[in-house]
């Protein structure tokens, strides 16, 4: 059985740590210090906050990690969702509300994160979808130094990010690009 936070909880603003519209929109990974777990001098976000409501424990710290790799540079309000019997036993997962308004990047986007017991540790994966006012040929020259072509799927370009950040599917939209940005994180012991 699900259970559910009350409703939307808005988390404030999450740090920006680049600037660019590429770091801000397409990075997907989190770096090191983003997967480990919370300091006690960093303000706990929404996710971990949340998870900890829902009595979440095992898997919390990656699920926050990749609540921060999602949102950063933005604004956010996030629903999380975890299993009413035995919250540490299965997936607990986050749906996001986001957004951008910085003088570079401005605009709207959502993700789904996800953490869950793997093992002895945790995996987790975020899927965000961001829409760009530009079209996707020149969305490709913002992707991170590295990003290789790997493919279409039904047409859709598929990339994978440089420096191991995760993918990203390109899909035109009329003269615009919505950018699906997809990344899996594990935690071990």
């Amino acid at each position: 059985m699900w259970r559910r936070t009350s409703g939307l909880i808005p988390s404030g603003t999450a740090t920006l740590r680049a600037t660019t519209l590429a770091a801000v929109l397409l990075s997907a990974a989190p770096s090191a210090a983003q997967t480990a777990p919370e300091s006690t001098t960093q303000a706990p976000s929404a996710f971990s906050e949340q998870a900890a409501r829902l009595g979440v424990s095992r898997c919390a710290n990656l699920f926050a990690g990749i609540g921060r790799a999602a949102t950063v540079g933005s604004t956010y309000a996030v629903q999380v969702q975890a299993d009413g019997d035995d919250p540490d036993a299965h997936t607990v997962q986050g749906v996001v509300g986001i957004a951008y308004d910085r003088p570079d990047t401005q605009g709207q986007a959502a993700a789904v994160v996800s953490a869950a017991p793997a093992g002895k540790g945790c995996e987790g994966q975020m899927v965000r979808v961001a829409p760009f006012q530009l079209s996707c040929p020149e969305v490709l020259g913002l992707l991170p130094e590295g990003s290789t072509a790997a493919g279409d799927l039904a047409g859709v370009p598929l990339h994978n990010l440089g420096g191991n950040q995760g993918q990203a599917l390109l899909v035109p939209s009329g003269s615009s690009c919505v950018v699906v940005s997809i990344a899996r994180m594990v935690d071990s012991p």
